[in-house]
C-alpha cells in the first residue's frame, strides 16, 4: 500500500532478527508506505544501545525507548536505574519502557515483574518522561500499580491495547493514549476491539505495527507472515474504518498525538 498520508509507528522491535538481519530493506518499504518515523521498542538496556547504533545511521527516522519487559524482570537490578536514567538525556530515547506485567507466560515471576514496574513507575513520576506500557492477563494488578502513580506521572501509553471495554474505560479515566495494532484485524482474537475503539477520544490514539509480530490480517497480497513498519498503513485503514473516520485525519491526528506524547524533535 502506497497511501497518500504519512504516518509514524509508535511500537517496532526494529532490533528483533527478522528485522534487523534485513534493515536496509526493511527502512526502505518502511519510508516507501509513508511510514515516515518511528519508536524502536526496547526490552532492555542492551536493546536501547542496538537500537541506538540503528538510529547512529538513520537519524531521522527513528527513536527508542528504554526500560526492563516484564519478560526481563528477572534480570532487573536497582543499579540498573541510574543506567536507565543516563540514557534518558540522550534525545533520541524518548520514553521509558517496554514495561509492565505479562502473566500469560510469566518468563519471569510475578514478585520479579512488580518489583521491576514499580521502579519504572517511580522513574517516571520523578523525570517526567512518558511511559510505554505493556500488560498482558494481568490487568488488575498493573491498573492499581498505574492508578497509584498516575496524578504524578506525564503520560502514558497502553501499547497494543486487547482489552475489554471495561479495561478501555478505565485506562481512559486515568488519562491513557491507547495504542492499536493489528490485533483489530484478527477475526479470532480483536474483533470485539472494533466496537470499543470508538470510546477513544481522537486526542489520545496512537498506531503501531509491533512488528514483526501482529501482521495485520487486512493485507491483500502474498507475504512471509513478518509483520513489518510498512505495514502501518493496514493497521491505520482498520482502525479509521472502525471508528468511521477518514483515513487522511486519522493519520493527521495520529502522528499529532505521537510528536505531542514523546515531545518528538
Amino acid at each position: 500500500m502506497k497511501p497518500h498520508s504519512s504516518f509514524i509507528d509508535i511500537g517496532v522491535n526494529l532490533t528483533h532478527d527478522q528485522l534487523y538481519n534485513n534493515l536496509d530493506k526493511v527502512i526502505k518499504d518502511m519510508i516507501d508506505a509513508n511510514v515516515n518515523n518511528a519508536i524502536i521498542t526496547s526490552s532492555c538496556i542492551d536493546e536501547t544501545y542496538k537500537a541506538l547504533q540503528i538510529i547512529d545511521k538513520y537519524p531521522s527516522i527513528f527513536y527508542t525507548t528504554v526500560g526492563f519487559h516484564p519478560h526481563n524482570a528477572k534480570v532487573f537490578k536497582e543499579s540498573d536505574i541510574s543506567i536507565i536514567k543516563e540514557l534518558l538525556n540522550n534525545k533520541y530515547v524518548v520514553a521509558i519502557g517496554e514495561c509492565g506485567l505479562d502473566f500469560y507466560r510469566e518468563y519471569s515471576t510475578k514478585y520479579e515483574q512488580v518489583n521491576c514496574f514499580e521502579h519504572h513507575l517511580s522513574l517516571a513520576s520523578e523525570t517526567k518522561k512518558p511511559l510505554f506500557l505493556h500488560e498482558r492477563d494481568a490487568f488488575n494488578d498493573f491498573y492499581n500499580m498505574l492508578k497509584n502513580h498516575c496524578d504524578n506521572l506525564q503520560n502514558f501509553v497502553v501499547h497494543c491495547f486487547t482489552g475489554n471495554k471495561s479495561n478501555l474505560k478505565k485506562y481512559l479515566d486515568l488519562g491513557a493514549y491507547i495504542g492499536l495494532t493489528g490485533w483489530l484485524t484478527d477475526s479470532n482474537r480483536g474483533s470485539h476491539l472494533k466496537d470499543i475503539i470508538k470510546l477513544i477520544p481522537h486526542d489520545r490514539i496512537m498506531i503501531e505495527t509491533d512488528a514483526p509480530y501482529l501482521i495485520p490480517h487486512n493485507i491483500n497480497f502474498k507475504h512471509d507472515g513478518t509483520n513489518q513498519p510498512a505495514y502501518l498503513p493496514y493497521v491505520a485503514e482498520a482502525v479509521a474504518l472502525s471508528m468511521g473516520l477518514e483515513l487522511n485525519y486519522l493519520s493527521t491526528i495520529t502522528v499529532e498525538n505521537t510528536k505531542r506524547f514523546f515531545n518528538l524533535i
